[in-house]
């Protein structure tokens, strides 16, 4: 088992702020970090969940937009093709955690008076339907003296504040979290985000680095050998099994 394994350091002395990134295949990490006035940011996709088939997986929306590419799309019109498939995907398949404990975990954290929340690149489009997944499985998220109800952030793309968590679709996540900061006046001393994809830690590092806020990053490894695994074959019989399915009801 891999824990807190160090991938690197970066330090900062522009507002005595101080970068960490490691990398974990267990959440739990973040407890080793924690202290008062930190803010605990989580993604979803492949760090708190994942779905219980190959079907709707990051792996597999990654391997639809590839198939596109192949076929002579450049990516943005590829992801284009590919979205939505995908969300009729999400409301056809179910989410667990991706540690049994998870659940636990996050209320845990909240006892603490640690604030929770997630930052994802969900669109909005699917975010009721995400804040369906996660209430079946018992995770959720709080941050006082934040109003939970809709936030339309202002931002390149749409990004939806909803729940304790920040749907930010194509925007830089770094920016996603700093603009919410700013909008919202709320300034913790330090951010611990984890996330299993090492350009979302980066980005998030550099949209703080100026902001004289700690940074721990954790680059979640717990579900790398799912991702490897990844058989698209099995994705594509799911795929026409939920078809197959509709279809008959249709016809009934």
């Amino acid at each position: 088992m891999k824990k807190n394994i160090l991938l690197f350091i970066l330090l900062f002395f522009s507002n005595t702020s101080y970068a960490l990134i490691i990398e974990s295949d267990k959440l739990s990490t973040l407890l080793d970090y924690i202290e008062p006035d930190t803010l605990v940011v989580l993604d979803i996709d492949n760090t708190l969940v994942h779905p219980t088939e190959e079907l709707g997986s990051n792996e597999w929306f990654s391997h639809e937009v590839e198939t596109k590419m192949i076929e002579g799309f450049d990516e943005i019109t590829a992801v284009y093709y590919a979205l939505p498939k995908a969300f009729y995907a999400e409301f056809n398949i179910t989410l667990q955690p991706t540690e049994p404990d998870i659940p636990e975990l996050i209320q845990s954290v909240l006892e603490q008076n640690i604030p929770v929340i997630a930052l994802s690149t969900r669109s909005l489009f699917i975010a009721e339907r995400t804040l369906e997944q996660l209430e079946k499985i018992n995770i959720s998220f709080f941050i006082p003296n934040i109003n939970p109800d809709d936030l339309i952030l202002p931002m390149t793309h749409p990004c939806l504040y909803k729940n304790g968590i920040l749907f930010g679709g194509n925007n830089d996540k770094g920016y996603v979290l700093l603009y919410f900061f700013n909008i919202m006046n709320y300034h913790p001393k330090k951010v611990i985000f984890i996330d299993d994809k090492v350009k979302y830690l980066i980005a998030v590092e550099h949209a703080l680095k100026d902001s004289g806020i700690e940074f721990i990053g954790i680059r979640y490894s717990g579900c790398d050998e799912k991702v490897r695994n990844f058989d698209p074959k099995k994705s594509d019989f799911q795929w026409q099994a939920i078809r197959k399915k509709h279809i008959i009801a249709e016809n009934v």
